[in-house]
């Protein structure tokens, strides 16, 4: 691993992985629509080795051309695509807009990077909800079921990356994760947002009365992962990146009010459930665990704390 893009990088778990990167000496190019984020939105900017990294502000909407050569200049032998238009209640707005990013930008993208001969590996980091509702825990070559405008168009490009990769052996992986979580986080997820409530002395509205189930796994357990991909994943493979946790919303914020000495009951007000929001997917990562030797580190309770 001696040069990395990664598109998406202003995003939660791609800066977070920036910073491991950078940690092991690696050379990176960042590239997100919007200018990078300050210090405390994003963990490689206090990093010591900073200098290994560049930076270039570039939206896949609307600089396509100009993408495309910044990574013929750089060569990258991987590159991680975090790029998406995410915000999945808000997709049924306007859902133009998430088709235009998640499908006809990034086809786009992939079908300008499908000839390049320095690329090694392209990881598309994909997401759960293209499969939609689920009782079980669920493997890689379960059918899709989409439902939401955000997860049809997740869906849509990742059929499109598998379909290259059989007919032009494009250098592809697919991975997709659990509800990724950690420090740094933007404050909207469940568990900043809870702990910011708490502090602030606010209510927290808790849609369905937090009853839908996740699994939960901290950024650092990703990032390890991604390393374990990168290094000896399949091409043409699909990765389930999960813990074996099931927990409801409501029992998440539990916790995090019980580590920060709060009665949970002055805190949340029940509000309705959010259209089209699946009420619990799970994923069997155990293709990850067994075929790369990969297993999670960090347990909810401690994650949570670190974050707090």
């Amino acid at each position: 691993m001696k040069k990395i893009a990664v598109i998406g990088s202003n995003s939660f778990s791609g800066s977070s992985f920036i910073n491991l990167l950078l940690n092991k000496n690696v050379k990176v190019i960042g590239l997100s629509r919007s200018y990078e984020l300050k210090y405390y939105f994003s963990r490689y900017r206090k990093n010591k080795k900073i200098d290994n990294f560049f930076f270039q502000k570039l939206d896949i909407n609307k600089n396509q051309r100009k993408i495309i050569d910044t990574l013929d200049y750089f060569k990258p032998e991987i590159i991680i695509n975090y790029s998406a238009q995410s915000m999945v209640g808000e997709s049924w707005a306007n859902p133009l807009d998430w088709y235009n990013t998640n499908v006809n930008s990034t086809i786009s993208l992939i079908e300008n990077l499908k000839k390049k001969k320095y690329i090694k590996k392209f990881i598309q980091f994909s997401t759960p909800e293209v499969y939609g509702s689920t009782k079980n825990y669920i493997k890689e070559n379960t059918p899709f079921n989409p439902s939401t405008p955000y997860a049809v168009s997740r869906a849509t490009s990742d059929y499109h990356l598998n379909l290259i990769f059989k007919e032009f052996n494009f250098p592809s992986i697919i991975t997709r994760a659990a509800n990724v979580y950690g420090e740094y986080q933007d404050l909207y997820r469940i568990i900043p947002l809870s702990i910011i409530k708490i502090l602030k002395k606010e209510k927290l509205f808790l849609h369905g009365g937090g009853k839908t189930q996740r699994s939960f796994i901290h950024i650092d357990d990703v990032n390890n992962a991604l390393l374990k991909i990168i290094r000896t994943g399949k091409l043409g493979e699909t990765y389930h990146i999960a813990t074996n946790e099931k927990i409801s919303i409501y029992k998440l914020v539990e916790k995090i009010c019980n580590q920060m000495n709060f009665n949970i009951k002055d805190l949340i007000i029940n509000s309705d459930e959010r259209v089209g929001k699946d009420k619990n997917y799970f994923l069997n990562s155990d293709k990850l665990r067994s075929e790369l030797k990969w297993n999670d580190d960090v347990p909810l309770d401690m994650g949570i704390k670190k974050v707090i």
